[in-house]
């Protein structure tokens, strides 16, 4: 018993206390570095049990003169192996709006969407939704992956209500990120996106679409390394968010004292 007691005492100090994290980034988006689309945002909160993610889109500058666009999702989950429970989104567009509310359930999604979508001629099996995760969850799971590995390689099937696609990170180095609130390391990863089902026509499954880019913030102490650029090609150049702010509190779990970056 006295040993027993010993090694859990042990384990306990080797453990040390548990933090949790909230990061919230602003993004602004341009078309060819110069024409302004939007705005967007991200709100983490990760503690050793549990994540909440949420995430706003808004389209402005000349964009907003084709299809003005205000999109608000929220997803949650367990952290351990980011295992997604819900996933709300609001998307109001071009005079239209849908809302979806997804549950993940053993046998795949329960999903609430309305209006529905227009049924493929390809949709997503069970199979399909039960191994994927949906989007903002699949941006946690980058995140902490390269957080806790330094490195971005992997493949994150995702599903969104409607398509199943593949998001496949591969590294492509290292570098320096400075402005927008963040002075520091990052990690510059290609991402390549895969359709997979839920797509109407051979064609937009077969269509190749070439990769982007995304950059994760590598902090030491932080259990999440958040995207703080991300750029997209265009036909003749490259559409990008960047950093426009970047606030970041650690939480002692156990005491709740907080520590806050600017």
């Amino acid at each position: 018993m006295r040993l027993a007691a010993a090694v859990m005492a042990a384990s306990v100090l080797a453990v040390g206390p548990a933090y949790a994290d909230r990061i919230i980034l602003t993004f602004e988006g341009s078309a060819y570095g110069i024409i302004p689309l939007g705005r967007a945002s991200l709100d983490f909160s990760l503690d050793p049990d549990a994540y909440r993610v949420g995430g706003q889109i808004q389209s402005g500058g000349l964009a907003a003169l084709f299809d003005r666009t205000d999109l608000r999702a929220t997803s949650t989950g367990a952290a351990a192996a980011v295992a997604w429970r819900t996933y709300d989104l609001d998307h109001s567009y071009a005079k239209k709006r849908r809302i979806v509310a997804m549950k993940a359930t053993p046998e795949g999604v329960d999903a609430d969407i309305t209006p529905p979508f227009r049924i493929s001629l390809n949709p997503p099996s069970d199979a399909d939704k039960r191994g994927a995760r949906d989007p903002l969850s699949s941006i946690v799971a980058m995140a902490t992956t390269v957080a806790r590995t330094g490195d971005c390689a992997g493949v994150y099937p995702t599903f969104d209500g409607r398509f199943r696609y593949d998001l496949t990170l591969r590294i492509e180095g290292r570098t320096r990120h400075s402005g927008g609130g963040y002075d520091g390391p990052v990690l510059k990863c290609k991402m390549r996106y895969t359709p997979v089902s839920g797509y109407d026509t051979p064609k937009q499954m077969s269509r190749r679409i070439p990769e982007g880019e995304i950059w994760f913030a590598l902090e030491d102490d932080a259990a999440l390394a958040p995207p703080v650029k991300v750029s997209a090609p265009l036909p003749l150049g490259h559409a990008s968010i960047k950093l426009a702010s970047y606030r970041r509190a650690r939480v002692e779990v156990a005491s709740g004292t907080a520590a806050t970056s600017p």
